[in-house]
């Protein structure tokens, strides 16, 4: 007995080696008893900033870690053990509460937000736990019920470059990813869940090999969601690009319930007034995937007048919504203008979307 408890620190260092061989820092579920163990993502990623390491990579054991956080530090790169075991979520809708009694907000209700170029994530899911479903189903009356649902797992701020995420998950119901103006980013054999407008923002971004989970909503509405909801400025030529992936749904998602996307305008301050941005021509475009029965094609989405109107924009005039060589029982519904010919998508590559073959390292 002695002389097993006596291998087990040892056993204990000679893993630490190893991890510290490959990584600058280890996030464990709880204390393990190494004291160059994290028990906080937050912690590791605090230590990346103050390091003055051009990379510094994070290895993150199996676990659920309760944890909100954003990362600032260039070079950071998440590694979780295992993609559906090494699991980072938070309960945060918009509507909710903040510690100082604000609301969250759309954009503050993020379980992982980046604000840094060349950050990596790799082998985790993020997931926003809000409860959508159940405070779906609660009627208006009740006073418990949140009324901004919002709720993102993965936001990338804006003017983060070069975000390469790899084999992860992003977990939530509305508005699950955004993607700000200003950034680009580049998803490979990814998951995304959610149902309204679950992937949105100006931001470029490029889905490689992804599957993309139309969920149900529990109160039956018409339509039940949208996939995207870009505001890509009129000045970038990409918007949100999908290569060779899947658009499926989960159990009970009727047929020709999901658009396809609809365009934001957000509402911005000007000069003259607030009001929706006329700039903001949306861009989604689909190349040689998968699209769902779900998939009814394309739709329009409101903003706001300077006068506080309610203005509507439109998929054919107020957007770039366009698909090329798709399949499945959804890809029908890409047409007419919206369908690339072959001179029209020809060039069109990653690495021209994304400016350059830094995504391939």
């Amino acid at each position: 007995m002695n002389i097993r408890y006596a291998l087990l620190p040892l056993a204990g260092l000679l893993c630490f080696s190893a991890y510290a061989a490959q990584y600058d820092a280890v996030v464990v579920p709880q204390q393990d008893g190494q004291s160059q163990h994290y028990t906080k993502i937050a912690q590791a990623v605090a230590a990346a900033k103050t390091s003055g390491k051009e990379h510094y990579k994070i290895y993150i054991k199996d676990g659920v870690y309760n944890e909100k956080f954003e990362i600032n530090a260039p070079g950071v790169e998440l590694i979780g053990q295992d993609r559906d075991k090494t699991v980072i979520e938070y309960n945060a809708a918009s509507g909710m509460s903040r510690p100082d009694g604000k609301h969250w907000g759309t954009t503050g209700s993020f379980v992982v937000r980046v604000n840094a170029n060349d950050v990596v994530l790799k082998n985790l899911t993020v997931k926003n736990s809000f409860d959508y479903p159940t405070n779906d189903e609660k009627p208006k009356s009740d006073p418990t019920k949140i009324r901004s649902s919002q709720a993102v797992a993965f936001e990338i701020n804006q003017k983060a470059q070069h975000v390469k995420v790899e084999n992860v998950v992003m977990d939530g119901y509305q508005d699950t990813l955004f993607v700000k103006a200003g950034s680009t980013s580049y998803f490979k054999d990814c998951v995304v869940a959610g149902n309204v407008d679950f992937i949105f923002g100006g931001g470029t971004a490029v889905f490689d090999h992804c599957k993309v989970i139309a969920r149900k909503r529990t109160i039956p509405t018409s339509p039940m969601g949208y996939i995207t909801a870009p505001s890509t400025d009129i000045s970038q030529p990409y918007g949100l690009v999908f290569f060779h992936s899947e658009i499926v749904k989960e159990q009970g998602v009727p047929k020709d319930s999901f658009g396809l996307g609809r365009p934001w305008h957000p509402t911005r301050t000007f000069k003259d007034g607030r009001y929706a941005d006329p700039n903001a021509i949306g861009a989604t475009l689909y190349i040689d995937s998968y699209l769902g029965d779900h998939l009814f094609g394309w739709d329009k989405m409101s903003g706001w007048t300077k006068d506080h109107e309610r203005q509507w924009f439109y998929p054919d005039k107020d957007a770039r919504f366009l698909g090329y060589h798709n399949y499945g029982p959804g890809a029908s519904s890409i047409k007419g203008a919206h369908k690339l010919s072959d001179s029209q998508a020809k060039g069109i590559t990653i690495e021209k979307i994304l400016g350059g073959d830094w995504f391939k390292a």
